[in-house]
């Protein structure tokens, strides 16, 4: 006969649902976990918390603690012999409930409970309001607990491209899922729409839920202010929402304790089984984006366990639609019931405790139809961690195995996992693709995972200017799995994917113009209307620019200027930062800085600015920037960052001191005053004043008196001159000066024999610059 007191069951949950009308009075996540273990154990008719052996809580968000499961146990007077800050990710409130009846089973306990909760609604009003909640002093990040899960497993690659969130993430599993269905975007959204308006349904009809109101298909479906794109093909109303104060309570005890608590026999919930495994944490080692393994693995087992017995009632994890979507395929149930519960968007997303609201939810519906059998699927992380549980109020047909694992089975189905590249320029098509949306609406950027024509992964960003590629990845009529592109390194130094079957060709500029006159490179930063200001776009074009310049043999000097009369450039554009922050977005600047100039540390070609006029904030920098600066007499240089809380950190503070001395450059920076071309020039930083009208023909006379001398013997000056300020000492700077690569370069070159040869034979050199 089976020993009770090694048979697991679920007596009791109990849930919370929080939602004061005044914002001061919201609770902190553990006082509502509290009152959470206080309903379960007032359903399981009180005794059981002072009873308890172990205590698990799972991993939250919301608030800084360094032991939170200690305070609740301080909270509500017990001492279990094993109370646990438990992990960060969806399946963990299963694995919790698993782990625990995996205990009682050994004979290591006979009373445990799992709780969880989070205030992420109550919290984020407080502080739109100014509201200081009374809530337990938060701990400092460095006392806060750790918790095992607490971040994606993401590349290198992955975090370059600012891929950090979930919601950014699982998309790119959505849209491979389509492709593998023989889908339309427009067709695979009507179904997501229509899974959803089911999860929606259970929503309206559960006291515990956040959103209660029913949506419709068509509404979920629907793109509006409202119901925004986050990231395609999923709007709003398809994503998780953490806005929750949620709280939820497990109890699992022995049979034989249950009983001893007169617990009635049909309100007990036996746990048959369940398995787990994980897909690769970093996504680009898997080896597709329309399948897991680990969720096949685990998942068939969880039907192995069942045996003959089809599902009655599903909870099937939902973040996001492709998850339960790719769920039914394996349960083969299509048109079952994904949830009882109501799912992640409609009946809130509390972070990593969903699924403990999902119990509740299941224990509920299995005590209405006693002998159904029921099956709850969590999720974690991204599409990587999975866990499934096969409950009933019927007792289980065999014992509980002790190991849940079926990780070697989901190993040996997974395909090859392709190469990953990380400098890989040149055709590719699309594996998968999603594009992510700004607070406005607007896209912010693309993102394509490609394979080279040798089989390799890419993973590349598109361009949130490039209309003719996001057009291709938004099309509702077709998919744009397996179109053909070009991956090329963009300014930022990320690979970037364009629609095409060959490169586009580069220098058709929109905020700046280039001309060359033989040797010589002349750009123009053409925003006039703006002071020629800096925008993102206008940064990148430049730098684009000059990255050109520096590349071609056959350009030797370069000229900077801007146009128009008024400014050479009035630095950053403050107006489009302010877009860009109001769509969410970070401002980028290139790698090789502001104008592609302030931080290219390595151009050994000469650079002339020529400032026709104001010359102010990153303006200045730029021309700091440039090797000489010829000025016309109405130009006016000042760094006045400090006027509008910001600070010259494109290098205004650091050149402008080493061009003109610490007492000069301090008097222009810690006022922000302006200073006239004249003054620029007894300051040491101007080279030459002219009248505006002799600006660019004075600049071409330096360049030719330049471009005259060996641009072997120019470059190696110029890069032993700015090396050997860094040196220690002058001792240092002249021994080291050898091993400079232009120093090389000039002694293994014809000009160096070539200017010794024509001095002799009293005739112009023939420089050839290499």
């Amino acid at each position: 006969m089976t020993d009770a007191t090694r048979i697991p069951v679920i007596v009791a949950t109990g849930e919370i649902l929080h939602r004061p009308e005044d914002v001061a009075l919201g609770l902190e996540p553990v006082v509502l976990m509290g009152q959470a273990l206080e309903r379960a154990d007032a359903e399981a008719g009180g005794g059981l918390l002072a009873d308890l052996d172990s205590l698990d809580l799972v991993g939250q968000i919301t608030w800084r603690y360094a032991d939170p499961v200690g305070l609740l146990c301080e909270k509500l007077g017990v001492k279990p012999a094993r109370a646990v800050n438990a992990s960060m990710g969806g399946e963990t409130p299963i694995r919790l409930v698993h782990e625990a009846a995996l205990r009682i089973a050994r004979g290591e306990g006979q009373v445990s409970a799992i709780v969880g909760g989070e205030s992420m609604h109550a919290l984020g009003k407080a502080r739109k309001a100014g509201v200081n909640l009374p809530w337990t002093p938060a701990a400092r990040p460095e006392d806060t607990v750790r918790l095992a899960g607490s971040r994606l497993e993401l590349s290198d690659a992955a975090r370059a491209q600012g891929l950090s969130d979930p919601s950014q993430l699982y998309p790119l599993y959505e849209n491979a899922f389509q492709s593998r269905e023989v889908q339309t975007p427009g067709e695979a959204r009507a179904a997501n729409a229509a899974l959803w308006a089911r999860y929606a349904a259970v929503a309206a009809d559960n006291p515990y839920a956040w959103i209660r109101n029913r949506p419709s298909a068509e509404q979920i479906a629907t793109v509006s202010p409202d119901n925004r794109l986050i990231a395609w093909p999923y709007p709003k109303l398809m994503v998780a929402n953490p806005m929750v104060n949620q709280a939820s309570a497990i109890l699992v005890t022995s049979l034989a304790r249950a009983r001893a608590a007169g617990i009635p026999e049909d309100r007990l919930i036996h746990i048959w089984g369940g398995a787990a495994a994980k897909e690769p944490g970093d996504f680009l080692q898997r080896d597709r984006y329309d399948h897991s393994t680990a969720q096949e693995a685990v998942l068939n087992q969880a039907r192995a366990i069942a045996g003959d017995q089809a599902f009655d009632l599903m909870e099937l994890y939902s973040c996001f639609p492709v998850v339960p979507k790719m769920a039914l395929k394996v349960l083969e149930q299509p048109q079952a019931e994904p949830t009882v519960t109501g799912g992640i968007t409609f009946f809130g997303g509390p972070m990593n405790n969903y699924m403990s609201h999902a119990v509740c939810a299941m224990v509920r519906r299995l005590r209405e139809a006693p002998g159904s059998l029921g099956l709850l699927y969590g999720q974690g992380g991204f599409v990587d961690k999975h866990h499934a549980l096969v409950v009933s109020t019927t007792p289980a047909p065999v014992a509980l195995a002790p190991d849940y694992s079926v990780q070697a089975q989901a190993e040996a189905a997974r395909d090859p996992v392709p190469e990953v590249l990380e400098a890989y320029q040149g055709p590719a098509t699309i594996e998968t693709w999603t594009v992510l949306y700004g607070r406005t609406g607007e896209p912010s950027q693309g993102v394509v995972v490609a394979r080279t024509p040798g089989g390799q992964r890419v993973l590349t960003t598109v361009d949130r200017g490039d209309a003719e590629s996001l057009a291709l990845l938004t099309a509702l009529d077709r998919s744009p799995a397996g179109a053909v592109g070009q991956v090329r390194r963009d300014v930022y130094g990320q690979l970037v994917w364009e629609a095409g079957a060959v490169a586009r060709p580069r220098g058709d500029y929109q905020f700046c113009t280039v001309t060359r006159e033989g040797l010589l490179t002349i750009v123009t930063i053409n925003r006039p209307e703006a002071m020629n200001a800096l925008n993102a776009a206008a940064n990148a074009e430049l730098a684009e620019v000059f990255d050109g310049f520096a590349a071609d043999p056959d350009q030797w000097v370069a000229i900077l200027t801007g146009a128009g009369e008024r400014a050479f450039s009035s630095g950053n554009d403050l107006k489009g930062s302010v877009e860009a922050f109001a769509r969410g977005e970070a401002v980028k600047i290139p790698r090789t800085g502001f104008a592609g100039l302030t931080s290219r540390f390595d151009l050994n070609k000469p650079v002339i600015a020529a400032v026709n006029g104001i010359a102010m904030g990153g303006g200045f920098e730029i021309a700091l920037a440039c090797d000489l600066i010829i000025a016309a007499d109405t130009a006016v240089f000042a760094l006045p960052e400090p006027k509008v809380g910001l600070a010259a950190l494109a290098g205004g503070l650091h050149r402008l001191p080493r061009q003109i001395g610490m007492k000069n450059a301090m008097g222009m920076i810690l006022t922000g005053r302006r200073v006239p071309a004249a003054e620029g020039q007894t300051l040491g930083f101007v080279n030459q004043v002219v009248p505006l009208a002799d600006l660019l023909d004075t600049a071409r006379r330096w360049a030719a008196d330049i471009i005259a001398c060996s641009p072997m013997s120019i470059r190696a000056s110029k890069e032993t001159v700015q090396r050997g300020l860094t040196e220690p000492t002058l001792q240092a700077a002249i021994e080291g000066q050898g091993r400079y690569a232009a120093v090389k370069a000039l002694f293994k070159s014809d000009d160096v024999r070539e200017g010794p040869l024509a001095f002799a034979q009293k005739r112009a050199p023939q420089w050839k610059g290499r």
